[in-house]
């Protein structure tokens, strides 16, 4: 479902983080949609400890709270949304400011759904 180049890219934004002992707030590497209810989650690092987690906001498709934490890579790329359906990359996302000035009312928690 991600491919290869932003994956690289969330590793590298990843080993920098790690590097400074911390999480930057890097730009979004990658967006994933459920069409069904709107929630998306906007990535921006993966560990490079664990390559199956991934850094960044998830945005509730009904309007409470962002909140911003590590995900599972696989979860996102095999659960389905309450109607069946897969979740979707958007291949035409380009982010036009870092992952934390995107939702400023984001909650920090220790890990976010991959399930919309």
């Amino acid at each position: 479902m991600i491919p290869i180049a932003q994956m690289e890219k969330l590793l590298e934004n990843g080993r920098a983080s790690a590097e400074r002992g911390r999480s930057l707030d890097h730009f979004p590497v990658v967006r994933i949609i459920s069409l069904d209810t709107g929630s998306e989650w906007l990535l921006s690092e993966r560990s490079p400890h664990n390559d199956m987690l991934a850094f960044g906001a998830f945005f509730p498709g009904d309007g409470s709270v962002p909140l911003m934490g590590w995900v599972s890579i696989p979860g996102l790329i095999y659960n389905r949304s309450r109607a069946g359906r897969l979740l979707d990359f958007d291949p035409d996302y380009r982010p036009s400011r870092p992952i934390g000035a995107i939702a400023p009312e984001v909650r920090f928690v220790g890990e976010i759904p991959s399930k919309p």
